[in-house]
């Protein structure tokens, strides 16, 4: 059996110059670039989406007092790491969108009408834009777009085929004319925008506040209801009555002001014939209406 004896001390291996520099790793560095400026470069944890490590960038313009402006631009980019003002990911609109339509609570026509102005608009025109880049004049921008073009053309003379096929033209292919998307149509793409960089905001992705917030969609357009004379409404009525159960649907949308996708929810539990009472207490989505 072999005696084992403690040093009193432990020894540790000698800590070289090269140990101390990982061991006390900057978490933030001036360099010079090629040009002559300096590049401030501050660690600022790692991305919540990639994974990967994430870096604010800053660069001074080379001059007399370049490396005190360094220093200080190092000074107040670690403050805004070390009390958490910085985006925490460098992830794009569309990233945070297809995220946040995954997780929304909401109702199903509201998300397929998301879904669809997601797709047909924000995603070509700002989608690659990243989240902490966004801000209210790119969205006043971008909304300024959706009014002028809802095919987002680039303003020369095109042409709007009859079927994205390959094919011959003909009168059925015309010049494209712009048409803006209504206001209420943009209004609604706005409110997607808002409550994806509301979340956005809940997730730390940006910590300066919604830019949308501060975003001008257009005004809500004032209705301007025409409704039939009572005299059309009475022909109407009665021409649908020729068919019994399409009578019955136009008769109660006349006459309750019921909305169609509750009219289509109405089943015979909800209908009091002793009394003359209808309940209407829910709807159904309008794809199957």
């Amino acid at each position: 059996m072999r005696d084992i004896t403690w040093d009193a001390k432990p020894s540790y291996p000698r800590r070289t110059a090269a140990y101390e520099k990982v061991r006390k790793r900057p978490r933030g560095s001036i360099d010079v670039r090629p040009s002559g400026a300096l590049r401030v470069r501050v660690f600022a944890g790692y991305d919540s989406i990639t994974g990967k490590r994430n870096y604010l960038v800053e660069h001074v313009p080379p001059g007399p007092d370049a490396e005190r402006e360094a220093e200080a631009a190092l000074v107040r980019v670690l403050n805004e790491v070390n009390e958490r003002r910085n985006a925490r990911t460098k992830a794009t609109l569309n990233q945070l969108l297809d995220k946040y339509l995954a997780v929304a609570n909401l109702d199903p026509g509201t998300l397929r009408g998301y879904r669809r102005n997601y797709k047909n608009h924000v995603k070509q025109l700002i989608g690659s834009k990243k989240v902490a880049e966004i801000d209210a004049q790119l969205l006043d921008s971008f909304y300024a777009e959706l009014r002028r073009c809802r095919k987002h053309c680039d303003g020369t003379n095109a042409i709007d085929h009859r079927t994205n096929k390959p094919h011959e033209c003909d009168d059925r292919c015309k010049t494209h004319e712009c048409k803006g998307l209504a206001a209420s149509t943009v209004r609604r793409v706005h409110f997607l925008l808002s409550g994806a960089l509301t979340r956005a905001v809940k997730w730390g992705w940006i910590t300066t506040g919604n830019p949308a917030s501060t975003a001008e969609p257009p005004p809500e357009p004032n209705p301007d209801p025409q409704p039939p004379t009572p005299e059309e409404a009475a022909r109407i009525v009665n021409e649908a009555w020729k068919d019994p159960e399409w009578g019955t649907l136009v008769w109660l949308a006349m006459t309750t002001g019921a909305r169609r996708a509750e009219l289509c929810a109405l089943r015979w539990k909800h209908v009091s014939l002793s009394l003359g009472t209808i309940s209407v207490r829910r709807s159904v989505d309008q794809e199957r209406c």
